[in-house]
């Protein structure tokens, strides 16, 4: 009867329909309480009640079923399993899957009929700031997987691509004392002229600005538009939407004449900055309601100054994320301006979002998920791979969207505030609200205020200031970036002579120097010398170029070609540090090499004793006394030495060590005080890298029968002048022919290593007895008479090791060969030891494992 009536249902039958339904099913369930407790039983008694009960059950299956589908195509945030998957086909499913199937589906179904209900009474009001919206086209590709991991290398540093400024027309100019001025040709959408200073209300003059279109942006009228609320329009998909790869003046003057009807675009940048010192754009993109343009600002360098039509005209807003970069690289670059600018990033601050990033932007409103990764690409690549153009486009394709919903969201918040404040007492801490603004306004002012602040920014050139180390490239900044307290320009200078200062020179000259080298190159600071290498050139100070190179892994490049001048930079810092004179002021042909400034010996210690003691000396210098020290014999060649005169050994009237020589005692005193530092530090890297080896024993006298070798040495003996070592004397070699015998001397001798053999449990016992009683056993009292009859050892009957044709060389031949010994017996390999050490690692016998059949 349901089934019949709902073919004619409408509106006004629908009660009446609902009221027979609920009937029907009443009936089926009383029916169903009224079936008896044991229906097997007269299923097995009735065969007609048994197949009129299965027929019931199909039916109830078969509409069930249809009703499951049927919620599953209505409610779209249905389970897995209500996609076609859900059926009961026997009882069990009933029984099992009744809750998770029926219930769960008719739950859902309860509450989407509730927010329904209240949307349409007007309980339930759509959020301003849609969070994570349905799917924005039903071709929109969601794409949820980002890969994870780092960047491929050859994307993030391209360096086999050459320099793409060297071939730009106007040359790069990275001098530290030129200033940057704009060189606009032209000044479109202009009010005042170029280079006009306009005044302010009061009537004074403000201060001249590098900055062309001041007066454009502070007298900006905002089209009305831009604070009117409307619905969001959602952007097409990447497939749906056009897309122009710009390269070409004809392409670019195509785009330009299609950006001059657009009423808002999206635009955003791609720099690099690790080849090049300023840095420059590579990559630009613009987006309109309708299409995307990724432009090659390499290729069109010089036409894009053209934009500054469309960048400029206040009727045309610009939509950026985060353009405080932006604003600053459009000027560097190509002399572009923007004036009507909307800051995406200053609306997220207004509006207090907990992120601001455009990620989170993306992820917000358009559940789009971009890969970061190509953040650090090296967007110099030509051709672009397909990767990082797609995530070129994500950046400006969704932009124009976010803005319109930002834009609501700002509106909606301010009538909000408005009327709460409307209704509430204001505060006396409460500033008044602006009257000349509409109230629903504020908020959007607020971005266009701090939007034009980013706007009005003008570019200047990094400066290095050497004195106090400010600025993003200082030595001081980041001294302070790195935690280093004792290189920071506001902690105490260290005093001469110390560590700690030759450990600050190094560091201000190594970075100073890597800050001319990447102006002159055309190169980043961090591609020139990385700042762990400059930190790490500071504390461990090299004395030569192996020490130099140690301390990269890998060489820069930069460093490869001029490692030799980076090194005599540290040379001369620590000459200054220390109070020597640089090799600037020494002769051309001095070698000079310096020791590390990390010294481990108190440098600045007893210099004035050092003043002292030298003041005292005669007037006859170091090197006046030079003769006088020079000895006269050598242990080696003899007493026939010529004596060390300047004629013979020119000696040199000037050291890198010790410095030049003086006459006077002053002068001598002076120059000790200078370089006795220097002089301690030397000596302890000598004295630290010697290694005490044992001396050849100079030899006083041989046992020769021969008289004159006799005299010889005596008078050798007799010779004050020779060294003597009162060590023992080396021991000559006689020939087998000459040599004597030995006397034999008995001795005892003394068995050592012979294996011990095991006792019995009664033999030591009786041992034991025997020892204790004092009475030596008969074993002990023969091995007593074999020591006494052994023979004493003659060691002159051995060939010697130094005699031709001896049998060692025999032996050593024989030695190589593995000695066999016999099967179970461990006394040759190891030694005539008791007993073989224990093989831990060898399985016991008990842990054996047998197979049986």
């Amino acid at each position: 009867m349901a089934s019949s009536s709902s073919s004619s249902l409408s509106p006004a039958s629908f009660n009446d329909y609902n009221t027979q339904l609920q009937g029907c099913a009443l009936k089926a369930t009383r029916a169903a309480v009224s079936l008896p407790a044991d229906i097997p039983f007269h299923r097995s008694v009735h065969p007609d009640f048994a197949k009129e009960v299965d027929q019931t059950s199909a039916r109830v299956l078969s509409l069930t079923n249809k009703l499951l589908h049927l919620s599953s195509t209505v409610n779209a945030s249905a389970s897995s399993r209500g996609k076609g998957k859900a059926r009961l086909e026997a009882q069990d499913d009933v029984v099992d899957n009744f809750h998770s199937l029926i219930v769960d589906a008719m739950d859902t179904l309860l509450e989407r009929a509730d927010i329904g209900l209240d949307e349409f009474l007007g309980n339930f009001k759509a959020p301003a700031i849609a969070v994570k919206p349905a799917p924005l086209t039903t071709t929109q590709k969601k794409k949820s997987n980002v890969p994870q991991g780092r960047l491929d290398p050859a994307l993030q540093h391209a360096s086999h691509l050459a320099k793409p400024q060297i071939s730009f027309k106007r040359k790069v100019d990275n001098s530290n004392h030129i200033a940057w001025v704009p060189t606009l040709r032209h000044k479109y959408n202009a009010q005042v002229p170029l280079g006009y200073n306009f005044t302010e209300g009061d009537g004074e003059e403000a201060s001249t600005s590098l900055h062309p279109y001041h007066y454009e942006i502070k007298h900006l009228t905002y089209p009305a538009r831009m604070f009117a609320s409307s619905p969001p329009i959602p952007p097409k998909s990447f497939e749906e939407t056009p897309f122009t790869w710009v390269s070409t003046s004809e392409e670019f003057a195509t785009m330009l004449d299609k950006l001059r009807d657009a009423k808002e675009i999206a635009v955003d940048l791609e720099y690099h900055n690790y080849r090049s010192f300023g840095g420059f754009v590579c990559l630009m993109q613009i987006s309109t309601r309708e299409e995307d343009f990724v432009v090659d600002t390499l290729a069109l360098r010089e036409e894009l100054e053209e934009l500054n039509e469309v960048f400029t005209n206040p009727n045309i807003v610009k939509v950026f994320h985060g353009a405080e970069s932006d604003i600053v690289w459009l000027q560097q670059d190509f002399n572009l301006y923007v004036v009507n600018l909307f800051d995406t990033y200053h609306a997220s601050k207004v509006l207090d979002f907990p992120r601001h990033g455009l990620a989170t932007l993306l992820e917000m409103y358009c559940d789009f998920t971009a890969d970061k990764r190509y953040q650090l690409a090296d967007w110099r690549i030509r051709p672009l791979p397909e990767e990082m153009l797609q995530y070129a486009r994500s950046d400006t394709h969704f932009l124009l969207f976010i803005y319109d919903n930002l834009r609501n969201a700002l509106l909606d918040r301010a009538q909000s505030r408005a009327q709460s404040r409307a209704q509430s007492p204001s505060s006396s801490s409460t500033p008044p609200p602006d009257l000349s603004i509409p109230p629903a306004h504020l908020l959007v002012r607020e971005v266009l205020s701090r939007s034009e602040e980013t706007a009005l920014r003008i570019y200047e050139k990094e400066r290095y200031d050497a004195e106090s180390g400010s600025g993003p490239g200082g030595w001081d900044t980041l001294a302070r970036k790195w935690n280093k307290s004792i290189l920071m320009a506001s902690s105490s200078v260290p005093d001469a002579g110390s560590a700690a200062s030759a450990q600050r020179a190094v560091y201000l000259a190594v970075h100073a120097w890597r800050d001319r080298i990447a102006r002159e190159e055309d190169e980043s600071s961090r591609y020139v010398l990385p700042n762990h290498y400059l930190f790490s050139l500071a504390e461990r100070t090299p004395a030569d170029m192996a020490a130099l190179l140690s301390v990269f892994h890998p060489v820069p490049p930069v460093i490869r070609r001029r490692a030799k001048e980076l090194l005599d930079t540290i040379r001369d810092a620590v000459k200054e540090a220390l109070g020597a004179p640089t090799a600037s002021s020494n002769a051309p042909d001095a070698q000079v090499e310096e020791a590390p400034a990390a010294m481990e010996v108190d440098v600045t210690e007893s210099v004035e004793e050092v003043v002292g003691a030298a003041s005292t000396q005669t007037s006859q210098s170091l090197w006046a006394t030079v003769s006088s020290i020079t000895a006269t014999k050598s242990a080696l060649f003899g007493p026939t030495l010529h004596s060390n005169t300047t004629s013979v050994l020119p000696i040199a009237q000037q050291s890198a060590l010790l410095g030049t020589g003086s006459s006077t005692a002053q002068d001598l005193a002076r120059s000790l005080a200078l370089n006795r530092a220097r002089f301690l530090e030397a000596a302890t890297r000598i004295h630290s890298k010697l290694v005490i080896a044992p001396s050849v024993p100079s030899i006083l006298a041989r046992p020769n029968p021969n008289a004159a070798s006799a005299a010889a040495a005596a008078s050798v003996e007799d010779d004050p002048t020779v060294l003597k070592n009162e060590g023992q004397a080396e021991i000559p070699f006689i020939p087998a022919s000459q040599r004597t015998a030995v006397p034999i001397v008995d001795d005892t001798i003394v068995v050592v290593g012979q294996p011990k053999k095991k006792k019995r449990k009664r033999v030591a016992e009786k041992d034991k007895a025997d020892t204790v009683a004092d009475t030596p056993s008969p074993k002990q009292e023969a091995e007593a008479e074999a020591e006494a009859k052994a023979e004493a050892f003659d060691y002159a009957s051995v060939s010697n090791i130094l005699d031709d044709g001896s049998d060692h060389e025999v032996d050593a031949r024989s030695a190589r060969k593995k000695p066999k010994h016999a099967k179970g017996s461990n006394a040759a390999f190891y030694g005539n030891f008791p007993a073989p050490p224990k093989a831990h690692s060898q399985p016991k016998s008990g842990n054996q494992s047998r197979t049986f059949r």
